[in-house]
């Protein structure tokens, strides 16, 4: 068998353009905060170019909250976020009510709404464990049979920073006369600590999701399209939501 020789070839790439990328989660009876930063070309060392001159607002019931550049990471926190109103103002318990946001970046404005969807609460959950010690956990809970819902499960070992081991969304397309219900595999060791969490989301969050899972499975893969992330706030990409989640602590046993 004859093999073709390599050859190198130059391929004229399109010059880069960064695009601006926020993400801000509100949940009622925490603080506002968002973090803003720079998409990156996928052949740039890996680095996050933070947004630092934005001016930013969200409005609520004839309210505006600032949000200014602040890096300090509070007690307790999980996430990183570099700008935040004063921590004194919180996210008030008003579902499907309208938040508004403003940014206002290099000369442009951008905005976006969101709503935070009333508290789905889970019934009870089961843990099943097996012969050779592992264990599942399954959640079960009412689905409002009146309302078209999303939902994040996101289930943790140990505690909040351990080990995601189920992390996932889905509509109530599935489930009948509000019974509904998530689980997953024998993920534990039996006599560990798990936290469960119940997420019920609105749609943009959900397409949200789902899109940044269908473009990192894209990743690498030369048989897959590329997939777009769809975001909720027009000319930037990113994530305006709101959401109530629903926690409770499991002893695996």
């Amino acid at each position: 068998m004859q093999c073709t020789p390599e050859k190198e070839v130059d391929l004229n790439l399109p010059v880069f353009e960064e695009t601006p990328v926020v993400e801000c989660y509100l949940e009622p009876g925490k603080p506002y905060r968002l973090i803003a930063y720079y998409t990156s070309s996928y052949f740039d060392t890996p680095q996050i170019k933070e947004v630092r001159d934005a001016i930013i607002q969200i409005q609520v019931e004839g309210q505006t909250i600032n949000l200014n550049y602040d890096t300090n990471p509070r007690p307790g926190e999980t996430k990183r976020y570099n700008y935040r109103a004063n921590d004194l103002i919180t996210v008030p318990f008003q579902y499907n009510t309208n938040f508004a946001l403003s940014i206002v970046l290099n000369g442009k404005t951008y905005h976006a709404n969101s709503t935070i969807a009333p508290p789905v609460l889970m019934d009870s959950y089961l843990v099943n464990c097996n012969d050779e010690q592992r264990c599942q956990i399954s959640i079960r809970f009412t689905d409002p049979v009146l309302e078209t819902n999303f939902y994040r499960y996101l289930c943790i070992k140990d505690s909040i920073g351990g080990e995601v081991k189920q992390d996932f969304v889905l509509n109530d397309e599935l489930f009948e006369n509000g019974k509904a219900g998530f689980g997953g595999g024998f993920s534990y060791n039996e006599g560990s600590n798990a936290v469960v969490k119940l997420f019920n989301i609105n749609k943009d969050y959900y397409d949200f999701l789902n899109s940044v899972d269908d473009a990192q499975n894209a990743n690498g893969n030369p048989f897959v399209q590329p997939s777009k992330i769809k975001s909720n706030i027009p000319g930037i990409m990113g994530i305006f939501t709101g959401f109530v989640v629903d926690e409770k602590k499991v002893v695996v046993y």
